[in-house]
């Protein structure tokens, strides 16, 4: 007699259809390897690294949060201080910052041209800050925390040729219905590789610090 096969557990947390995805892992490898032609978009294993990637910045993080908190220090709107390119402004007080390799400071129209990338998405491109030295990336939307606004901020990376960088982002828990599920796969492919990244990382700098504790002489017990 057969032993019946168990039906595997829902991903914690996710919705049905979201789970399915994800335990698809053929959709997954096929994404990362061939990448999602009808989106124009490249093979993960050609997506840059996120490096630096993963810091949110915040207008007034340069100040005493002390002096802000008693009303001393007064935080300028960061707003004032950014270019929007791509026609939409930004109403989140928070950016997720771009490399600054990532558009030709020579070239006036290269972030005008970056923006159309992602001009279908409700996110905006930034730049202007600190003397035009930063870029960013901003949601559009008016309502925080939905899970599509998420999934277009990991379109948005990925639409520039970057991982989305695991630190700050998180992967949704619910699929976006108007994204073919073609393209949600590659979009979960490329987060992966980024926590991948991520992980990699963290394992180095961990055995960084083991093998500096080893190195030290040790103090003879009293």
């Amino acid at each position: 007699m057969t032993k019946p096969t168990a039906a595997r557990r829902p991903v914690p947390g996710t919705t049905p259809h979201l789970g399915r995805l994800l335990r698809r892992t053929g959709a997954v490898t096929r994404a990362a390897r061939h990448g999602c032609p009808e989106e124009g978009l490249p093979p993960v294993r050609q997506l840059q690294r996120p490096g630096w990637l993963g810091l949110v910045r915040i207008s007034g993080e340069h100040a005493d949060p002390c002096e802000v908190q008693a009303g001393t220090e007064k935080v300028t709107d960061w707003r004032t201080a950014y270019t929007a390119h791509g026609g939409k402004a930004p109403v989140t007080n928070e950016y997720f910052g771009l490399p600054e390799c990532l558009f030709d400071p020579d070239d006036e129209g290269a972030l005008d041209r970056a923006a159309t990338y992602i001009d279908h998405l409700p996110v905006v491109l930034l730049s202007g800050l600190y003397d035009g030295m930063e870029n960013g990336l901003a949601l559009t939307e008016k309502q925080h925390g939905r899970s599509d606004e998420r999934w277009s901020l990991i379109e948005a990376y990925v639409r520039f040729g970057l991982v989305p960088p695991a630190s700050i982002l998180y992967l949704p828990h619910s699929a976006d219905p108007a994204r073919p599920e073609r393209l949600t796969a590659y979009l979960i492919a490329a987060y992966l590789r980024g926590a991948s990244h991520q992980a990699a990382g963290q394992l180095r700098s961990n055995a960084r610090m083991v093998r500096r504790l080893l190195s030290q002489p040790r103090t003879p017990a009293a």
